[in-house]
This record gives structure tokens, C-alpha cells and sequence, in this order.
């Protein structure tokens, strides 16, 4: 037999367009645990700590207001025990020789920092001297000889030409390219190509960059799959304001399954997608075809 909480919950979940499956998907709760909420059924639940939590995914699953719901219908909700309350474990105690040992560990780790740059200095000075060491014993090529003045100079080589000045070259100035006018993209055009049930598929042209914005404006839960099934989103319930961004670049096809379909806009390319059935619950195909 219904309990009145249980019928408020399973009208608003019908006039959201919602089966026990769809509601099972949104939630994550068992569908028998759905039905026993709406039936007033709480001795299935796994415990009576998960009642009031079910219920509160539900309500907010079909709009309702699970705090407000839960108040009017306390009478309905079944008591928490003291024995589901676990209870607090008692903090470990530390021995003492884990006490020095910590203590011993930490010391080592202030220090290592220290131990740490020092390393580094010893080994930058050990480079410099062996540079330093390198370049000393490089013997100079050159003769140093000194003038009447006492002034030092290095003697020219003999195999040295005598300097000779030469005109700077003429640049040539490079010839401009003219500017290759890149191919405007092909616009996205869609069409409708029939409905099915609750399918609606559509015919897409246009760039092989393909981008499909998902906007939702309230509640509503939305999944997409390639023409594999693969997920290209995972199902989720998606709250107002929220949005999503599918590249179909690389795919020939995309399915969406959206509840509550009124909240959800979708976008291609910039194209907004009308929906041709006004269904709360419904699926849209969008077959892909590049222009040539």
C-alpha cells in the first residue's frame, strides 16, 4: 500500500516523463529501493541510516523539495537506532621507542636540506678549479713583444694578409610573396531525416571540425555515444547553468539521450538543433556528412 510520501514522489517522478529505469540511471539507487520508497517499503533498505538519503536523491531527481518533503512526513520515516551509530575507535598509542624513532627521523630531515647545498657548493667549486686549471695550462699562440715605448703588443703572423677594406655588399631586398587567401569553411547545415518513437535523427553538412555545445537551463539528465556506443560523455545529471563540449571531429554519428529535454539547448557549430517532438524524454541521432 502507498504511503502519502511515497505517492508525492512517484507523481512528480511521472510528471517528469520518468520510468523506475530513467530515475535508476539519474540516481544511482537501485531500482527495487526506488520502488519500495514509493511504496512505503523501508525494511529492504540495506539500513535504515540509507532511508532519508534515498529519498533525498530522489526528490531532487524529480524537483521536489527533499527537506520540506522529509518535515511533513517525519511521522512516515522510520527511527535510527543507537546501535547503526558507530563507534568512535580509540586512537592508537604510541610507543616510546616509535616516539624516538620519529624524533630520530625528523632531526635527519631538518639537516638534509643543509647537507643537501653544501653538496652542490662543493661540487660547483670543483668545476670552477678544474676550468680554471684547463685554461691555464692552454699555451698563446701568438708573440707578446713590446715596443719603443715599453708598450705590449702581439706580433702579426707572418701567413697573416694585410687588412684590406671591403665595400659593404648591396642587400637585395627580398620579393614579396603574395599572401595566399586561405578557403573559407563550409557552413553546417542540418536537416531533419525522420522520427522514430522517441528518436529524432538528423542529417549534418558541412567542416569536418565539428563542435556540439550542450546547454542546460534546469534539472536534466544527458548521455552521448559515438555510432560504436562508445561514451562521448558519460551519462549525468546536469544541473541549471551548466554546460558541456563535444569535439565529433573524429566521429560519423552521435546519439544523445536526454531527460527532461526541454532544459537542454544543443548547438553545432554555432547551428542551434530545434527539437521536432516536444517529448520530455527523447533521443537525437546527428549523422555527419563533410562537405566536398
Amino acid at each position: 500500500m502507498l504511503n502519502e510520501m511515497g505517492t508525492r514522489l512517484k507523481e512528480a517522478r511521472i510528471a517528469k516523463g520518468y520510468s523506475l529505469e530513467d530515475l535508476q540511471d539519474v540516481t544511482k539507487i537501485q531500482k527495487r529501493y526506488l520502488a519500495g520508497i514509493e511504496e512505503g517499503n523501508y525494511s529492504m533498505m540495506p539500513g535504515q541510516f540509507y532511508v532519508r538519503a534515498f529519498i533525498k536523491q530522489y526528490a531532487d531527481a524529480v524537483g521536489l523539495n527533499a527537506d520540506e518533503l522529509l518535515e511533513q512526513h517525519k511521522a512516515e520515516m522510520p527511527e535510527t537506532t543507537k546501535e547503526q551509530v558507530s563507534k568512535p575507535m580509540a586512537a592508537p598509542v604510541r610507543s616510546r621507542r616509535q616516539a624516538m624513532s620519529k624524533s630520530s627521523s625528523s632531526r635527519i630531515n631538518e639537516k638534509m636540506p643543509m647537507v643537501i647545498v653544501a653538496l652542490f657548493i662543493v661540487v660547483i667549486v670543483a668545476v670552477m678549479w678544474f676550468f680554471f686549471n684547463m685554461l691555464g695550462e692552454d699555451d698563446p699562440t701568438d708573440e707578446v713583444t713590446e715596443n719603443d715605448d715599453g708598450v705590449q703588443y702581439e706580433a702579426p703572423s707572418e701567413n697573416t694578409p694585410p687588412a684590406t677594406e671591403e665595400e659593404p655588399a648591396e642587400e637585395e631586398e627580398p620579393e614579396e610573396q603574395p599572401e595566399e587567401e586561405e578557403p573559407a569553411e563550409p557552413e553546417t547545415e542540418i536537416s531533419v531525416a525522420g522520427t522514430d518513437g522517441q528518436t529524432t535523427t538528423y542529417q549534418s553538412t558541412g567542416s569536418a571540425e565539428r563542435e556540439l555545445l550542450i546547454e542546460v537551463t534546469g534539472p536534466s539528465w544527458v548521455g552521448a555515444t559515438d555510432e560504436n556506443g562508445e561514451n562521448l560523455m558519460a551519462a549525468a545529471t546536469m544541473q541549471a547553468g551548466q554546460s558541456e563540449t563535444l569535439d565529433l571531429s573524429e566521429v560519423s554519428l552521435v546519439r544523445l539521450r536526454l531527460g527532461a529535454a526541454p532544459n537542454v539547448d544543443l548547438t553545432l557549430n554555432g547551428e542551434p538543433i530545434e527539437y521536432e517532438q516536444d517529448l520530455t524524454t527523447q533521443n537525437i541521432v546527428i549523422e555527419f556528412t563533410d562537405a566536398e
